[in-house]
């Protein structure tokens, strides 16, 4: 079997991986009534949850830092305390501003690729653990997502959504071990491209389809737009190359450009905006 056979048949074994995983990560096409109805009653609970723990930890952060000091501002007069509580209040405004700006970066992406109905939300409630790797948003089809609709923030690619009631929607992230998503190298030459999974441990590890595929630690690798995943967005950036002879692929490991840890705004891109595109790749 000559390199050139070898690589076709690696590539095609590629996008059946990816069109598998996407079928079976779990996500119905359609829900029950009575689940839409209760997820509608859930999703409010949630959402109310979700504000007082997002709420609480944004007005304890500052004021413990402010406690911390307290010992050395027994002098300061009552002027300088509503100072403080000014300087508290102004961090708060900093905070929210930058959730903003993160979303307004996303919103960039909207733009360069000719996106105008993106859907902005709210995490609401996820799984057990430390990790975003499953989570309920408060948007759904009255706000206009659709299953399978790609979901970013401002740092780059989140996940995908499988599940969609009236005004919640689940998404399942790429750091979850039934994940997949096609990628690409960040470079204007050599246009290297494989298939990037999710893991138990929620790490992130790719295979490059060219076995002699010349990448670096440090390189940054984005969505190549082959399966459910538009083209273009930042997946994160490598920070090791797997050495194994005995595997047939070159592999690699991937730090996520997005925090999976803290997960409070995203966007949401409704799947049928570039449905017809996507399907111009596949075979």
């Amino acid at each position: 079997m000559n390199e050139r056979l070898k690589k076709i048949i690696v590539i095609v074994v590629g996008l059946l991986m990816i069109l598998l995983m996407a079928i079976s990560f779990g996500g119905r096409e359609r829900i029950t009534a009575v689940e839409s109805q209760l997820g509608s009653f859930i999703a409010p609970v949630q959402r109310f949850f979700s504000q007082i723990g997002n709420f609480m930890d944004e007005k304890t952060e500052p004021i413990i830092n402010v406690l911390n000091y307290k010992s050395l501002n027994e002098s300061l007069s009552k002027e300088n305390e509503m100072l403080k509580a000014q300087v508290v209040s102004l961090t708060m405004a900093q905070k929210e501003f930058e959730e903003l700006n993160e979303l307004k970066q996303s919103l960039h992406y909207a733009e360069r690729s000719d996106q105008d109905n993106y859907i902005s939300c709210s995490v609401i409630a996820k799984d057990i653990g430390n990790w975003f790797n499953m989570f309920t948003i408060d948007a759904g089809t009255e706000q206009g997502v659709t299953k399978n609709s790609t979901v970013i923030n401002g740092n780059g690619l989140v996940g995908l959504v499988y599940e969609v009631g009236s005004n919640w929607s689940k998404v399942i992230s790429i750091i979850d071990h039934k994940s997949s998503v096609g990628f690409e190298m960040l470079r204007v030459t050599d246009d290297y491209d494989g298939i990037l999974s999710g893991t138990t441990n929620y790490e992130l590890v790719g295979e490059l389809y060219d076995t002699q595929a010349n990448v670096h630690v440090n390189d940054y690798i984005v969505t190549s737009g082959l399966g459910m995943y538009p083209k273009g967005i930042l997946i994160g950036q490598i920070y090791e190359l797997v050495d194994d002879r005995d595997l047939f692929l070159k592999q690699i490991k991937v730090k996520p450009a997005v925090d999976f840890k803290k997960l409070n705004k995203v966007m949401v891109i409704p799947y049928d905006e570039y449905e017809e595109e996507i399907n111009t790749y596949l075979p």
